[in-house]
């Protein structure tokens, strides 16, 4: 019998035994409405046990066990923070890790400086492994986040050790006090680093990237609601987490981004990274993101897969007028070589370099949006975040795109240039009208929501709020049930 398949076998025409397949290897057996006998098969045997103990022990002694549990997990819990309270109260130094996993999620630049300028803290920049994507593809993510790292003037703690190809003890080896997440999803994490083993500290979250896509799949998570405080960027942000959250978004506060705090920095000066030329031309980043197989109730973003041929002709035609970056997405690499093979993936790349109008980006976003004039893209945060400097941006939309966006994201899209059936025409008409000819009819309505969405929030960049509501709730001592 299939899982969900359900059979009766009567007594002359009488249904007296019930069999439910509740598993490929498992079958209930109840006797009319008695629960009898569960049947499974392990190992080639068939073991059979009574069912009515087995129900007995799901709804009695499980729970039973499971409030035990948490309750000791949260009286630990609470005597481990209430020991950091008093720690600060006392004046000794708390340690604070601000983690990052992969290159471009690094969002600490200001708040490192305001905590290290704050002799009340000791400030660790932590590169955590990420296993989702396999151990090469860890150890690549490792690699260039400490070069950006060490680039930026800090001396990162690798959460792998090199020499004995071992995951570090985290909480042996740190036992940092507060530990600083912009990652949730759990497969996205080694044990040793996931907030279940931290329950005792004080953990704070803000995420990587601005949530533009299906919140259900990313404020709803087990870290999201565990976490002392959530800094999301926005009001719509915290509605939605109150609406999906276990917590009802009771830990969660409205900071802005902490990614965006050189943007409204008055005094910030973004490096010129865009390829000498011989004239001065516009200015155009291509962001692809890398989606092409996602579950049918997600979104996928891809385009790439449509156009990468495409736009380094557009690259070619347009080289006496227009310089391109590309700047893709971390993992599309990655997804090149699966399909592709590591050669040709790394030829596609060097054409890119090798164009006298082109080249290949990843470093600090910052610059290079500031500094350019628009964007072709179908990535999901860079759409808030480049939205946010005011610029004409143009998204990517083929047959087999989902878009499934959140409320915030519908905002954005509404001022989004997007393609009117040919996607190759639409890209191409939105260089030349656009950005050479200047028609960007779309730039009222997104400097208004600019205006409403974006900046500092009551007078203060994302990093200073952060920081302060980090203060207030060390001061307060007090932890939300």
């Amino acid at each position: 019998m299939k899982t969900g398949q359900t059979k009766w076998i009567r007594f002359f025409w009488i249904p007296l035994i019930f069999i439910k397949a509740v598993s490929g290897s498992a079958l209930e057996v109840w006797l009319l409405f008695l629960p009898l006998l569960t049947i499974r098969k392990v190992n080639n045997k068939h073991l059979v046990n009574l069912l009515i103990i087995q129900k007995i022990y799901d709804h009695t002694i499980t729970p039973l066990r499971n409030a035990v549990r948490n309750f000791v997990r949260n009286r630990k819990a609470r005597k481990g923070k209430k020991a950091i309270f008093n720690k600060f109260k006392n004046g000794e130094k708390l340690k604070i890790a601000l983690m990052v996993e992969r290159p471009g999620m690094w969002c600490f630049d200001y708040l490192y400086n305001i905590l290290k300028n704050d002799s009340r803290f000791e400030v660790l920049v932590v590169i955590m492994p990420e296993p989702f994507y396999g151990k090469l593809q860890m150890k690549k993510y490792l690699k260039e986040t400490e070069e950006e790292m060490l680039q930026k003037g800090y001396t990162p703690l690798l959460g792998y050790d090199k020499d004995t190809n071992e995951i570090i003890n985290f909480r042996s080896l740190v036992n940092p006090d507060i530990i600083f997440y912009t990652d949730f999803w759990k497969p996205h994490f080694y044990n040793e680093f996931y907030i279940d083993n931290f329950l005792d500290k004080i953990t704070l979250l803000t995420e990587y990237g601005y949530s533009v896509m299906q919140d259900e799949k990313t404020c709803g998570f087990e870290l999201n609601n565990l976490v002392d405080l959530y800094f999301r960027p926005t009001e719509i942000h915290k509605k939605m987490a109150q609406e999906i959250m276990e917590n009802k978004g009771q830990n969660v506060i409205v900071a802005g981004s902490p990614k965006l705090d050189e943007r409204f920095d008055e005094n910030y000066k973004p490096q010129d990274v865009w390829k000498k030329q011989d004239k001065k031309k516009k200015r155009i980043i291509w962001a692809p993101h890398y989606t092409d197989v996602m579950p049918a109730d997600m979104y996928a973003n891809d385009a790439f897969w449509y156009i990468y041929d495409f736009m380094l002709d557009l690259a070619e035609k347009y080289k006496d007028s227009v310089q391109f970056v590309f700047r893709p997405h971390p993992v599309l690499y990655t997804k090149m070589i699966k399909k592709w093979g590591e050669y040709i993936t790394k030829q596609y790349y060097k054409q890119w370099d090798t164009l006298e109008n082109g080249q290949v980006f990843m470093g600090n976003f910052i610059d290079l949006f500031m500094t350019s004039d628009a964007m072709i893209m179908d990535s999901c945060s860079f759409r808030a975040e480049y939205t946010s400097f005011d610029k004409p941006l143009f998204y990517t939309i083929t047959e087999t795109s989902r878009l499934v966006i959140n409320e915030f994201g519908e905002e954005l899209h509404k001022n989004f240039y997007v393609p009117d059936g040919n996607l190759e025409k639409g890209i191409e008409s939105f260089i030349q009208d656009v950005v050479i000819n200047g028609n960007d009819y779309k730039a009222l309505g997104r400097h208004k929501l600019v205006e409403q969405y974006f900046g500092k929030i009551n007078g203060h960049t994302a990093s200073e709020n952060i920081y302060n509501e980090i203060i207030k709730f060390l001061e307060k001592g007090e932890i939300k049930k």
